[in-house]
């Protein structure tokens, strides 16, 4: 039972495409195993992912897979020989055909009794070695990467960066094939300067071979030493080192030999505020900050080293001379913006365009101004969070303005924040600036404070309702404004602040800001609304779904009711979800989907006639159910009590049920038609204030 090793090398592979080649290569080769009928009592699929390759392990294979026998059925026996046995045209043609003899066919009976020649082929064994080649193939022509390229002459295939050699090995023997362009073999390509070539005798050799001549070639083992390595180089000065940017997922694809060296940084730079540093330290540089256990930065560093350990002192100081340009160019845009101070930084924003239909950033600050005060009044926010609120949005976009901005774009809100608290600003509005981008991403946290909150949604909703506005809205995977994380961001602060506020309004005043200003618009005000409404639904429904396990019929269907905000839809997607179920929702769903269903073959009736004296009973039981049925139910929408309506609404079934079974609609008298049908549809109106039970399928318990 043998094993197999392929590994591909490239030239040095982004870490976006090693993640790629992680999440997609052992599928495609499990598939390919699988359909060559070589996956029985075979290992699963591993891969070992390097900056300069990538090798995929299966064991246990079986080493040859034996050919299955196939049949194919000709021409009648009589159409294929004579009565005396005689082959004749149609039979010689059939075995020309099918590659065999004429004598070679056999008679069976087939389908409906009727006897048939048969062609016999019978099935080609085939070695693992054999199959080699297109399982590379398979792998290589499969991977899908967010980026390819070509290389040479063009004719190869798109891949991530040019591939340089194949190595196949079944056990110890080599197997030999060409694919695109490249002869497959046993030989490996060690670290650039710390290795050379290195021939694979086994695929269980591999690591070891590969080891000799300077790669760890396995990720997982590779993490574990640069995470061993940052600890106790960290400890020997009793620090810990952080990695607040995640950049560790990215260096563990910069390295095939790693080891950790530490550097200083010059003390004129500790002036500088401390997410400067760090961001300096990471953004370009992927070092590794170092605190003292209470959380004080230090003015030193780590960093990975793909170079030769010997040579760590060296190494080192060419790290620390990187860092210190980074931080005498941070220095300088610091010292820049504080000179020219928080209100000339604030004035260069007529300047920079937001986008050309909407206008200048000093159109969206002085928007998101009036935002934050129109989304304050709405929710119902505390006088003093609102006051904040509004002044850390005057000087919430300042920073679009800085230099130091524009050579660290990961600081903006942490720039404006800072100059603000260093000019005297009040520490919340300092922290509600800085809270403006948050949440930044689905585990990513919110803002704390009440003020942050706020400015935070405004500042979604003015970047929603514009784009949709314009006409940008996400479609299929494309979202380059990043609608979809600003909507989801805007759906978490609104439920975990419990902001019960219709949602429409909100984004009514928005659009009229943007017009207001005179931005170039593309869509009205309620198209506008209407489609992102949608949005927002969708983005609820996404989160609701993969945060508490709440489905999509039960989010639709309490949209449906037009409860308007955002706060009270959860509540009763929720609410539905678990009364799914019940016989209660039950009989609500199915008197509602009978009044939704005939109302929408008959079309719209309009208004109920006035009751007269040859009224039908089921008629008059109904309107009386529904007379009743509608204070209560108004009272459970208006305290968002969900059980109260589906109560409500399942009381009226009965008369539902009695109307359907006693009385006729489509009769001929067409007033009489249209008093039942405008009763029919009063129904299905109050009914769907519950829910729209449209949006369910059938539930357990419905009839």
């Amino acid at each position: 039972m043998p094993d197999l090793l392929l590994e591909v090398g490239c030239e040095e592979l982004p870490a976006s495409a090693c993640r790629e080649i992680i999440e997609q290569a052992p599928e495609l080769l499990a598939r390919g195993l699988e359909a060559a009928g070589l996956q029985n009592g075979a290992g699963p699929v591993t891969v070992s992912v390097a900056p300069r390759r990538f090798a995929l392990f299966s064991s246990g294979l079986p080493d040859r897979v034996v050919g299955a026998s196939r049949s194919v059925r000709g021409p009648a026996v009589e159409a294929a020989f004579a009565a005396d046995g005689t082959p004749q045209r149609a039979g010689e043609g059939f075995a020309r055909a099918q590659g065999v003899r004429v004598e070679d066919l056999v008679v069976r009976e087939g389908e409906g009794g009727r006897r048939f020649v048969f062609a016999e082929h019978a099935g080609e064994d085939r070695s693992l070695a054999e199959l080699v080649p297109d399982l590379a193939a398979r792998v290589i022509d499969g991977l899908r990467f967010s980026k390819t390229m070509r290389w040479g002459d063009g004719a190869g295939p798109r891949f991530s960066r040019p591939i340089r050699w194949i190595v196949a090995k079944v056990d110890e023997a080599t197997v030999p094939f060409q694919l695109h362009g490249l002869t497959a073999g046993d030989v490996s390509q060690g670290h650039r300067f710390l290795g050379g070539p290195a021939r694979v005798p086994a695929p269980a050799d591999y690591h070891a071979a590969l080891r000799a001549v300077g790669v760890v070639a396995d990720h997982g083992e590779r993490r574990r030493l640069i995470v061993e390595g940052l600890d106790a180089a960290a400890a020997e000065v009793g620090c810990v080192w952080r990695d607040p940017g995640g950049k560790l997922e990215e260096v563990l694809f910069l390295v095939e030999h790693p080891s950790v060296v530490r550097g200083a940084i010059a003390e004129e730079h500790l002036r500088l505020p401390p997410r400067v540093l760090v961001t300096a330290m990471q953004s370009h540089q992927r070092y590794f900050p170092l605190e003292r256990p209470d959380g004080a930065l230090q003015p030193m560093f780590l960093a990975v080293s793909n170079g030769d350990p010997a040579h760590a002192a060296v190494i080192a100081r060419g790290n620390e001379d990187v860092l210190d340009a980074r931080l005498q160019d941070a220095a300088f845009s610091f010292d820049r913006d504080r000179e020219a101070g928080l209100a000339a930084l604030n004035g260069r924003l007529a300047t920079i365009v937001f986008h050309q239909r909407l206008g200048s950033v000093a159109d969206k600050r002085d928007r998101l101004v009036d935002g934050v005060a129109a989304l304050a009044a709405a929710t119902g926010a505390d006088a003093g969070a609102a006051a904040i609120a509004e002044e850390a949005a005057r000087l919430a976009k300042a920073d679009q303005g800085a230099i130091l901005v524009a050579e660290f774009s990961e600081l903006e809100g942490y720039v404006a924040a800072h100059y603000a608290r260093l000019e005297g600003h009040d520490e919340a509005v300092g922290q509600a600036i800085e809270e403006q981008y948050l949440p930044a991403g689905a585990d990513a946290p919110s803002p704390a404070s009440d003020a942050g909150a706020l400015l935070a949604a405004a500042d979604r909703i003015d970047n929603l309702v514009g784009a949709f506005a314009v006409d940008e809205a996400p479609t299929g995977s494309k979202d380059p404004y990043g609608l979809r994380r600003a909507g989801a961001g805007l759906v978490r602060i609104a439920l975990e602040r419990g902001w019960d506020a219709p949602l429409r309004p909100v984004l009514q005043a928005a659009h009229e800001r943007l017009a207001a200003q005179g931005a170039d618009l593309v869509l009205g005000r309620e198209q506008t609304v209407d489609a992102l409404e949608a949005f927002l639904q969708d983005r609820l429904a996404f989160q609701l779904q993969s945060a508490e396990g709440v489905g999509p019929e039960a989010s639709a269907a309490a949209h449906g009711a037009g409860l308007g905000s955002l706060v009270a839809t959860a509540a009763w997607a929720r609410a539905l979800e678990a009364a799914l179920g019940s016989e209660e929702l039950a009989a609500a769903w199915t008197a509602c989907t009978r009044c939704q269903r005939l109302g929408a073959r008959a079309g719209e009736a309009g208004a109920p006639a006035a009751a007269g004296v040859d009224e039908d009973p089921g008629e008059r039981a109904l309107a009386e159910a529904l007379d009743a049925a509608q204070a209560p139910l108004a009272s459970a929408r208006e305290a968002r009590d969900f059980a109260a309506a589906l109560r409500t609404a399942a009381g009226v079934a009965p008369a539902v049920d009695r109307f359907f079974a006693d009385v006729l609609v489509n009769v001929d008298d067409p007033g009489v038609r249209a008093r039942r049908l405008g009763l029919v549809l009063r129904a299905a109106d109050l009914l769907t204030g519950a829910a729209d039970f449209s949006r369910i399928r059938q539930p357990g318990g419905a009839g």
